[in-house]
């Protein structure tokens, strides 16, 4: 016999308040989220072209930015003959001096570049080829507000250089050559106040030969911004100890009312509590005070935990609660539906390792720049897509089976005790509390993502001059509805009395009470609910 929980204990008037209660959290969620700033922001600068004719950007730490420059040059438009092309760096500084009351901030977490060409529009320029391979190297420097010298962040190699594959086309109304944008490099932590990009783009061996002519290359830089920072860890310096301590309690409370082993699904439910801890560790303080450039890596993995647990919380939930199954508690019941989880979650994994993973070491890294990275990022990603939908379907078979199998047996109910009759009628509760609770997150995560859909920017409250960041209250509103949905999981199914006492008045009770259905029917009904 199953232990009491404290959900079959709560009133529907108590469950109302508690749903009233969860529903008022996550509405301050949403509109402490959604008045702050927007996730990310972005700067767009163009690049200023040196001419390198002492070969500075050779040096892996020499940095070259304006001061250090030796010969700029204003336009490419024009030949130049004093110009050899392996002499060409591309520098930017972000952000740019001019806005010395703009710098960058340890609170912005991460920091993407874009980077755009645009090419020489001549008549008497055509393009060759409408897929050239755009070949460079790089380096990032960075400095504090205070400091003239500029750190090296990731000092280029001679010997190393990157590539993109652009996509490049004629417009045939106005003849102007067009090329798609590319993605540059990526940094896990934003340590400095200010960062230089050096680029070249090497003329040798036929690199670079199939380009357009270049007129000018600009760098989008996009960033998480601060105070949606604040705004994010502050929820996870809240929600982190409350999951903690729930867990803990949780983990009391089974060690006090269960005499055996623990069931299968009271595993489930700490190791979902446990992943939960972990995924809110306000990791981010330590940005703060050092340079991290692994956080993503870790936000990554500690989400990707938590997804595997709660996946794994599911399918033994439902699986579980099917009241025609002979052998319960245990794991191998499911060994096909979690090896799909796991192999679903180890394809994640390997493909943020391969390509944030490496990003630690070389922010220009990139998985799809090349078309072997690229085929093996698409394989990663239809298998893991594989398990995902293997998994789903059979989600779906096992809930139509458990919603099958409980209408059965609260259609004879009737014929039994009713000690008997309050057992299943727990399970049903818990069933459909589960079920609609999981719902619930699952419609309110898709209805906002539809709102950030259909007004990416701002949402108008009735009043064009008051708008409200959707962006901003989606994520933050998501991230507190799994926080709930996990906190009410700990505490509505944590056990509240002991296994042997459940046993003992079920006996006493089913021993003098008068069984309408005779020997075969009550033989008929507890037989799948054996544990």
């Amino acid at each position: 016999m199953a232990n009491s929980i404290v959900l079959e204990k709560l009133s529907s008037r108590n469950l109302l308040l508690l749903f009233v209660g969860n529903l008022v959290v996550l509405i301050i969620l949403c509109v402490a989220g959604g008045k702050g700033p927007r996730p990310t922001n972005a700067m767009h600068r163009n690049t200023k072209n040196c001419n390198d004719k002492y070969l500075q950007f050779q040096n892996s730490t020499k940095p070259i930015d304006d001061k250090s420059c030796p010969e700029r040059i204003l336009s490419l438009e024009e030949d130049n003959p004093r110009l050899i092309g392996n002499n060409l760096v591309f520098y930017v500084v972000l952000p740019s001096d001019l806005y010395s009351h703009y710098t960058m901030s340890r609170w912005f977490q991460w920091m993407i570049t874009v980077l755009q060409i645009t090419p020489l529009q001549n008549p008497k320029i055509k393009l060759t080829n409408e897929s050239p391979t755009l070949t460079f190297k790089g380096a990032i420097f960075g400095r504090h507000h205070e400091d003239d010298h500029w750190r090296p962040v990731h000092a280029q190699d001679s010997g190393i250089v990157h590539s993109r594959r652009l996509e490049c086309g004629v417009d045939k109304e106005y003849d102007i050559i067009h090329c798609s944008d590319v993605a540059l490099f990526e940094l896990g932590s934003v340590f400095y106040t200010q960062y230089l990009i050096n680029l070249q783009l090497p003329q040798r061996d036929g690199l670079n030969s199939d380009l357009p002519r270049i007129k000018s290359i600009e760098i989008t830089e996009i960033h998480q911004n601060g105070g949606f920072t604040k705004v994010w860890v502050a929820q996870k310096s809240v929600m982190c100890p409350l999951l903690l301590l729930a867990t803990l309690l949780f983990r009391r409370q089974v060690r006090i009312h269960t005499i055996h082993s623990p069931l299968l699904i009271t595993k489930v439910i700490t190791g979902i509590g446990m992943t939960n801890v972990i995924f809110n560790l306000p990791m981010e303080y330590l940005s703060l005070f050092a340079d991290v450039p692994g956080l993503r890596v870790w936000y990554d993995v500690s989400t990707g935990l938590f997804y595997a647990a709660t996946a794994v919380l599911w399918l033994l939930f439902v699986g579980e609660h099917r009241m025609d199954l002979d052998q319960r508690n245990k794991f191998s019941n499911y060994w096909k539906e979690i090896t799909a989880i796991s192999v679903c979650a180890s394809v994640m994994f390997l493909f943020d390792v391969i390509e944030r993973g490496l990003q630690i070491a070389d922010p220009f890294h990139s998985i799809w720049s090349t078309v072997m990275g690229e085929n093996t990022a698409r394989t990663l990603l239809i298998v893991s897509a594989g398990c995902a939908g293997f998994y789903l379907l059979v989600l779906i078979y096992l809930m139509i089976r458990a919603v099958i199998s409980m209408s059965r047996k609260r259609a004879s109910l009737v014929n039994v005790g009713r000690v008997r009759q309050m057992y299943y009628e727990g399970l049903i509760t818990r069933f459909k509390v589960m079920v609609y609770g999981t719902a619930a997150c699952g419609i309110l995560t898709v209805v906002m993502f539809i709102m950030i859909n259909l007004n990416e920017m701002y949402y108008k409250w009735g009043r064009t001059e008051k708008t409200i960041e959707i962006s901003s209250g989606f994520l933050v509103g998501i991230a507190g509805l799994w926080n709930l949905y996990v906190l009410n999981i700990l505490l509505l199914y944590a056990p509240t009395s002991s296994a042997s006492q459940a046993t003992d008045e079920y006996e006493t009770v089913e021993m003098s009470e008068v069984n309408p259905g005779g020997p075969d029917a009550l033989t008929t009904l507890t037989k799948p609910s054996a544990d």
